[in-house]
């Protein structure tokens, strides 16, 4: 026999699972499924109708704004940036110094509002400095990758430690920013002064970076070398064809996925920042990118240890700093095989690989580039940094 307690618990129970089964049924009704879905499918259009008369009306929809910033030095066509917020408090002692690669403006790191790595960094207590290398000319076309090594980076890791009193820095070098921030600890070694290097989609195997492996023996095709010295700098629209040519399909698409997307703020803005940045490519220096294609993709030098800077072998057992490796696993420009390489091909004691389902650009710049790339540095780096 049940007590009165136990049979009114069971009855509410019993309630309870009938207004739940009914809340249900209610939730899943075909009728207001479909009534809720023509009520998203009007709100899109009436939001994508808006971004596009705006767009007419005004121009593009993102703010062109960077993070507030100051010269810290200038050499040649080269700048080093220093950023600053008010908002921001320096809690780490050895700042960053963001490298980026060639033949590309560096504003990708400070994309748009709320969507900057450098303002991300900056957030998180580092104090941050990024080096442009500028926009070569004429009178460029002889700069080597030694130059960078030898010069632009070493010069701005100098001013840096004269300007904060650190006594090293971190390395944050995207694609081929990283690959010449490995040379330059291997050049170096404890005299590099980077406590810390951080690579994204940075290849260091390339005999595993298929098409781009193939394509540098072109080089060896009589008459090449000839026509690129010819040349000079690089036309920045060869570079940047090829650039998209690693992803036709997405190229075909985009103008269908942009007008799909255009209700979406936040899209668009992505869209459009990453668009204007890629239609902007600048000159690559021509023999810089005749060495880079020889020496570092054709015959794989800095890997097997037979690379040459001013005459000396670049070891990277001679590198002393600290290393993470971040791995695009849907990179179609950097293969996740040659950029993870690193973490065997480089044998320092504190080693560290992060995995982002991200492509070349996703790293840096794409939506989930602050979960899955900058903010697992931040962290690394916040341990090694003080």
């Amino acid at each position: 026999m049940q007590m009165p307690d136990e049979k009114i618990k069971e009855d509410v129970s019993s309630e309870l699972e009938r207004t739940t089964l009914q809340k249900r049924r209610r939730r899943y009704s075909p009728i207001e499924a479909a009534r809720t879905s023509q009520d998203y499918a009007r709100h899109k259009n009436f939001w994508r109708a808006m971004n596009l008369f705006e767009r007419a009306l005004l121009g593009p929809l993102t703010p062109q704004v960077e993070t507030p910033n100051e010269v810290a030095w200038m050499w040649e066509r080269s700048t080093l940036l220093h950023y600053r917020l008010p908002s921001s408090e320096i809690r780490h002692a050895t700042p960053i110094l963001i490298v980026p690669p060639l033949m590309v403006k560096p504003t990708i790191f400070d994309l748009r509002p709320a969507h900057s790595m450098v303002g991300y960094f900056l957030s998180r207590g580092f104090d941050v400095f990024m080096i442009d290398f500028g926009i070569p000319g004429k009178e460029e076309e002889g700069i080597r990758v030694d130059d960078y090594v030898l010069d632009f980076i070493p010069n701005a890791v100098q001013k840096i430690r004269e300007k904060t009193g650190a006594k090293d820095v971190s390395l944050v070098g995207w694609s081929m920013g990283g690959i010449m921030s490995y040379t330059y600890a291997a050049y170096y070694a404890k005299e590099a002064h980077a406590r810390n290097i951080v690579t994204i989609g940075s290849p260091l195997n390339f005999s595993r970076m298929w098409p781009f492996s193939q394509l540098a023996r072109l080089v060896d095709v009589p008459g090449t070398m000839y026509v690129l010295e010819q040349m000079g700098n690089i036309p920045p629209i060869l570079t940047r064809t090829g650039f998209k040519l690693v992803s036709p399909i997405s190229q075909i698409t985009r103008y269908k996925d942009l007008y799909l997307n255009y209700w979406d703020r936040e899209w668009v803005s992505g869209y459009e920042t990453i668009g204007n940045w890629v239609d902007e490519f600048i000159p690559y220096p021509g023999a810089a990118f005749r060495q880079f294609v020889t020496d570092f993709v054709k015959d794989d030098r800095l890997r097997r240890g037979r690379l040459k800077i001013a005459g000396k072998h670049v070891d990277l057992n001679r590198i002393a700093a600290n290393v993470c490796v971040v791995v695009g696993t849907t990179d179609k420009i950097a293969s996740p095989e040659s950029v993870a390489a690193a973490v065997d091909e480089i044998p320092v004691a504190d080693k560290a690989r992060i995995d982002a389902p991200l492509g070349h650009i996703g790293l840096i710049a794409g939506s989930g580039a602050p979960k899955y790339v900058w903010g697992p540095i931040a962290d690394w780096l916040a341990e090694r940094s003080d």
